[in-house]
């Protein structure tokens, strides 16, 4: 009939029907000008150690609630390549919460209750962690970092080292990448992500894509010098 049909990007229900989520105001990721401030930027070691000491390789990810500045940072984990946890924080956000993203996030009322560690808290402690050098690997990683306020330019963003075959702007998610290549079910919880989870496969990921592409340089033939 040549009629536009409007519908809900979520759950494609027709304009006329019922959300799919209530909450109790309309929420924006945007960030406001007032708090555009206090990022920090990872520095070189300017003592270089003839040991030859790795800067470390890292995976992380955040959690984020929705204040009036728009999303803010309530939980960040970071893993190194052994999987282990080495740095594991709750943060309080610097304004009032508006919407505590419980359904991606898993943070409630309760998990914040109690928490006093702030975002310059996990600043101090990560620039101590990492360097200017140090790899750090993540998933839509440009998202976690502007959450931690964290200027750094080595990284690794699995949404990119595995393209969607449509392009971008499309982004394949986690889950996918983890049941497709790890064959692994993850982001299962109904009560939300788990960013050690979420961490620990961005590791994985990267290390399956190294040793990939490491089989696939060794499997080329060498030209003979003439």
């Amino acid at each position: 009939t040549g009629e536009i049909h409007s519908v809900y990007s979520c759950c494609q229900g027709v304009s006329a029907s019922a959300g799919c989520q209530v909450a109790e105001c309309h929420v924006t990721s945007g960030e406001q000008d007032s708090v555009r401030g206090g990022f920090v930027t990872t520095t070189a070691v300017t003592d270089v150690d003839s040991s030859g000491i790795c800067p470390g390789v890292y995976a992380l990810d955040c959690e984020m609630c929705y204040t009036a500045a728009g999303l803010e940072l309530t939980r960040v984990t970071v893993v190194d390549h052994t999987l282990k946890s080495t740095y594991e924080a709750l943060v309080k956000p610097d304004l009032p919460i508006v919407d505590y993203n419980t359904r991606f996030s898993g943070i409630t009322v309760s998990t914040l209750a109690n928490v006093i560690t702030r975002l310059e808290d996990v600043q101090q402690h990560l620039l101590t962690l990492f360097s200017a050098d140090t790899i750090l690997i993540g998933h839509s990683l440009n998202s976690d970092l502007v959450a931690l306020k964290l200027i750094h330019s080595k990284v690794v963003d699995t949404s990119i080292v595995f393209p969607h075959p449509r392009g971008l702007p499309y982004r394949r998610a986690l889950r996918t990448l983890a049941a497709e290549i790890l064959r692994k079910i993850i982001q299962e919880n109904a009560g939300g992500h788990d960013s050690f989870e979420d961490s620990a496969v961005c590791m994985e990921l990267a290390i399956w894509k190294a040793k990939k592409d490491l089989r696939k340089q060794r499997r080329r033939p060498t030209s003979k010098v003439k």
